[in-house]
C-alpha cells in the first residue's frame, strides 16, 4: 500500500515542507549572505585599489607634464615667484605679474576645480597665464591638478573640495599665510582668477 502523505491530524508532508521554508533563513540563506556580503566587499576594495592606482598614475604622469609646462613660472617645487602677493591683478609697472605658488602658500586651493580648469586650459586676460589649450589636454591638465593636490595637506583638499568661500580656513596654514589681493573672502572658490 502506498504511503499516505496525510498525518492523523490531516496535515500533509508538503504542508510542513511549506511551513519550513517560511521559518528564519537556513543554512543556505546565510551561506548566500554571506558570499554575497563578501563578493560586495572584495569589490569596493578592489574598485578602492582601482582609484588610488589613477590618483597615483595621475598624479605621476601630471608631476611629468607640471615640470614640462609649468614648473618655470610656479616653481621646480610649486613655490611661485617672488613678489606674487603684492603685484595684484594686474601689474602697475607693466612687466611681468609673478606666478602665484601652487603649494599650501598660494591660493589655488581657494578656487574650485572648474575655475582652476578654465584658467589653466583658456588663460586669462587680467594675468600672464598662458593658454594650455594647444599644449595639453583636458586629461593631461587634470593630472597637472591631481600632482598639485597631491602636494597640499589634507586640510586644504577638504577646504577645496567643500567650495565653501565663507568656511573658516585651515588651521595648518603656513604662519605667514595671508588673502592674495584677488582672493579676499568672498571672491573664492571660484571667483575669477
Amino acid at each position: 500500500m502506498p504511503r499516505s502523505t496525510r498525518t492523523e491530524y490531516g496535515v500533509g508532508l508538503n504542508a510542513v515542507s511549506e511551513h519550513r521554508k517560511d521559518r528564519f533563513p537556513t543554512r543556505r540563506g546565510f551561506v548566500t549572505a554571506a558570499a554575497l556580503i563578501g563578493g560586495a566587499a572584495v569589490l569596493l576594495g578592489g574598485y578602492r585599489l582601482a582609484m588610488d592606482w589613477l590618483d597615483a598614475h595621475g598624479a605621476r604622469e601630471g608631476a611629468r607634464h607640471y615640470a614640462a609646462h609649468c614648473a618655470a613660472c610656479h616653481g621646480p617645487t610649486l613655490g611661485g615667484q617672488n613678489g606674487w602677493q603684492s603685484a595684484g591683478w594686474q601689474n602697475q609697472d607693466g612687466g611681468d605679474w609673478p606666478a602665484p605658488p601652487l603649494d599650501a602658500a598660494g591660493h589655488a586651493w581657494m578656487h574650485d576645480d572648474g575655475a582652476l580648469f578654465l584658467h589653466t586650459k583658456n588663460g586669462s586676460a587680467r594675468s600672464p597665464m598662458p593658454a594650455f589649450a594647444d599644449t595639453l589636454s583636458d586629461n593631461e591638465i587634470w593630472q597637472i591638478f591631481a600632482y598639485v593636490k597631491s602636494r597640499w595637506p589634507e586640510s586644504l583638499r577638504e577646504f577645496q573640495r567643500a567650495g565653501d568661500p565663507y568656511a573658516d580656513l585651515p588651521a595648518d596654514l603656513p604662519s605667514d599665510w595671508t588673502y592674495p589681493p584677488a582672493c579676499e573672502p568672498g571672491a573664492a572658490p571660484g571667483g575669477a582668477l
